[in-house]
């Protein structure tokens, strides 16, 4: 059992937590637009784009959240390594956050990795994969507000990444937005029609 400590990352992160809670499924689509474009990217250049908006220590906390949080072993799903997650969180789900909510993203983040000290000893970065998925799962169900917005922020924010990647529907029997197929122009956010 470790106890709770306050830590001004905690309180910072929740703005940022909260406008994670609010992307949607058009901001899904809409980083699904930009994944494309950056795998066509990555393709040209034969090398992953640079990230902008994730830093070294930043893209290792969420490197090892994604291997103990997605349920890609033993499925049809295909692998972290077939899929541009971090450049997709960089460049199509960060780039659009105002810098004082990347910023509160960013302390979480930290507050993060730092969180399994008490319990364990070692960042979140440095643990084995029981103790990874037990630690997640002792934020996420915890009494203690800033720890599972968090857990539930940053896992929707992987999420989001990994499965804005368009090869990633095939598994899913998803064969991409319906509007496109059919040539149905946008309305953007115009109002329902009425009868």
């Amino acid at each position: 059992m470790y106890m709770f400590t306050k830590d001004p990352r905690a309180e910072a992160a929740m703005p940022a937590m909260a406008a994670i809670g609010r992307l949607s499924r058009r901001s899904f689509l809409q980083a699904a637009a930009a994944a494309g474009a950056l795998t066509v990217m990555g393709r040209a250049a034969a090398a992953p784009p640079a990230m902008k908006f994730v830093g070294a220590s930043e893209a290792a906390v969420l490197q090892r959240l994604m291997e103990v949080t997605l349920p890609l072993s033993g499925s049809d799903l295909l692998p972290l390594s077939q899929v541009a997650v971090l450049p997709t969180l960089d460049g199509a789900l960060l780039a659009t956050m105002p810098p004082h909510i990347l910023a509160g993203l960013k302390g979480g983040i930290g507050y993060w990795n730092d969180g399994p000290r008490a319990q364990f000893n070692r960042p979140f970065v440095d643990l084995n994969d029981e103790e990874a998925v037990r630690f997640c799962d002792a934020w996420a169900n915890g009494s203690e507000v800033p720890q599972r917005a968090l857990s539930v922020g940053l896992k929707k924010l992987i999420a989001l990444a990994y499965f804005a990647n368009p090869p990633t529907w095939a598994p899913l029997g998803y064969d991409g937005p319906n509007t496109r197929k059919r040539n149905i122009p946008s309305l953007g956010n115009a109002a329902l029609p009425r009868s």
